[in-house]
């Protein structure tokens, strides 16, 4: 989510033209900005991680990205008139049960938040406050001259009606089901949903190629669709063969949320961005930040949770 994203087209053009001749091109690196990943939920803390923006084509490791984090920044988030002050806090001080919200808000595997293989997760949060259904919240940070700000809502729950399974089409692959679900949209323009599936033990991940739904052509209709299997992100290599199923065993648990329009176009727009992969043909897509003076997301969640046995 870097500016220097601005040069991603021309990249590819000169991959394409790189057959006739080699070219060595010295592309900047763009301004540095801040870039925020914060949500809040009904019963639990917020949740901010606060990171710099890093080029494009700089080398990646765990050395980087842990530098990239970005520290003593004074982030505050004002709801019913009160203002609450978020803590940096590094995740070897993580308690168990931060550690599950850390968990489930940013689908990472607890073990990746207990810092013992060294490498050091930072979040900024505040145990005086807790979600709200319906509750608006204005986050505000400032760092080194730069203010960012940004204003989310925790909306009404918008549960699903029901959850079940189809076996796969080939008789050879019995064992594999595919997850459907039953929505019921409420009669009113707006509704937006992301959604997460958990298998047995793992953590919650997002649906793979999108994880948000809005109900701009459904209004007011109950629809049923396949729920595709949620996955890691930035995995290299996607299994054809399984992606989107579950086995039999499998317990499934889908976390069901409702977002507000801000909150559903930054992911509808980011997915899009990354599923169009840089392709030179595709349509052009800018992310939609909610974030004033700065990049990525603050939003809130209505969360139902649903669980389903593949027996």
């Amino acid at each position: 989510m870097s500016r220097t994203c601005n040069f991603y087209f021309l990249l590819m053009f000169l991959l394409l033209a790189s057959c006739e001749q080699d070219l060595t091109i010295d592309l900047p690196a763009g301004n540095e900005r801040l870039v925020v990943e914060g949500h809040i939920e009904q019963g639990a803390p917020p949740v901010v991680v606060l990171t710099r923006s890093v080029p494009v084509f700089s080398e990646f490791s765990l050395e980087s990205l842990e530098k990239s984090f970005v520290h003593g920044a004074q982030v505050t988030v004002s709801a019913q008139g009160k203002t609450y002050v978020l803590q940096e806090v590094p995740s070897t001080a993580f308690s168990d049960e931060l550690r599950e919200v850390v968990s489930v808000q940013l689908g990472l595997a607890k073990s990746q938040l207990s810092g013992n293989g060294g490498f050091l997760f930072y979040i900024y949060t505040s145990d005086e406050l807790v979600g709200e259904l319906g509750q608006s919240y204005r986050l505000r940070i400032n760092h080194e001259e730069q203010t960012l700000s940004a204003v989310t809502t925790i909306p009404q729950l918008n549960p699903l009606d029901s959850l079940w399974l189809v076996p796969h089409l080939d008789p050879k692959q019995d064992s594999l089901k595919t997850l459907y679900y039953r929505y019921i949209d409420p009669d009113t323009l707006g509704n937006s949903i992301r959604y997460f599936t958990k298998r047995n033990s793992e953590p919650f991940y997002p649906g793979l190629f999108t994880s948000v739904f809005n109900d701009e052509l459904v209004n007011g209709r109950t629809i049923s669709f396949p729920l595709d299997r949620g996955e890691p992100k930035g995995q290299q290599e996607i299994d054809v063969d399984l992606y989107s199923y579950f086995g039999v065993g499998d317990t499934i648990t889908v976390r069901w949320a409702a977002v507000d329009l801000p909150h559903y176009r930054f992911w509808y727009t980011l997915e899009n961005e990354q599923n169009s992969n840089g392709s030179p043909i595709g349509t052009p897509n800018i992310t939609q930040s909610n974030i004033t003076g700065g990049l990525g997301v603050w939003g809130g969640y209505g969360v139902t949770y649903h669980s389903i046995i593949v027996e």
